[in-house]
């Protein structure tokens, strides 16, 4: 499958995307239980969670959600929990492929302060854009974030393409008009990101190069 001449930019989601996250999430998560004495969540449930806003995973794991938590959270196991981020194994050389065919690349992220993690595993200097939570009114599946990512390029949200890993990643490919890559890293398989609206699915984001050769 290739695509017409006209992509000019491929964004991509963070957690299960770029980087495998499960373990330092949940081992992380399961950190703030203890200290709350909630119980304790599986890594299950973590990747079930991944791709949502912090606000609405906690909900779905302990049935409420306090912003005192998250101060806590950031204050003690931030640094933590990007210690244990880990690339997939094409990362890296996806991002150095795609600049050296001129395409622009960056993330587009559910997560608030996703600068962070991405300039702590080294990432800053390959990306042309950083969108996170904090610089829209409203998360993904809405399409804000995507259309801001696209707008900080210039580009129409026709002329790219966004990989990401959940349902909701190709949602928000759908609401903002650009073709989503479903990638099956993390919790969900071919069929549901197909379901989800995605234009085509890969088990390797090294395999988004492979749609720009002739």
């Amino acid at each position: 499958m290739t695509h017409d001449k006209k992509i000019r930019a491929v964004l991509f989601d963070f957690d299960m995307t770029l980087v495998d996250s499960s373990y330092a999430i949940h081992h992380c998560t399961n950190l703030l239980a203890n200290h709350l004495g909630f119980k304790e969540i599986s890594r299950e449930e973590v990747l079930s969670a991944i791709g949502m806003t912090i606000e609405d995973s906690w909900r779905m794991f302990w049935g409420d959600f306090r912003q005192e938590w998250v101060d806590f959270y950031r204050a003690n196991y931030r640094e933590e929990e990007q210690s244990r981020l880990k690339f997939f194994p094409n990362t890296t050389s996806t991002l150095e492929n795609l600049r050296s065919m001129g395409i622009k690349v960056g993330v587009v992220s559910n997560r608030r302060y996703a600068r962070r993690p991405v300039e702590y595993m080294g990432l800053t200097p390959m990306l042309d854009v950083v969108v996170g939570l904090e610089d829209v009114e409203r998360a993904k599946p809405q399409p804000d974030s995507l259309l801001k990512g696209f707008g900080i390029l210039g580009l129409s949200p026709s002329e790219g393409f966004y990989a990401g890993d959940t349902d909701i990643d190709m949602m928000t490919t759908v609401a903002a008009g650009c073709r989503g890559i479903g990638l099956t890293t993390g919790n969900f398989n071919g069929r549901a990101l197909k379901e989800a609206g995605a234009w085509h699915v890969m088990d390797d984001l090294g395999e988004i190069p492979s749609l720009f050769v002739e």
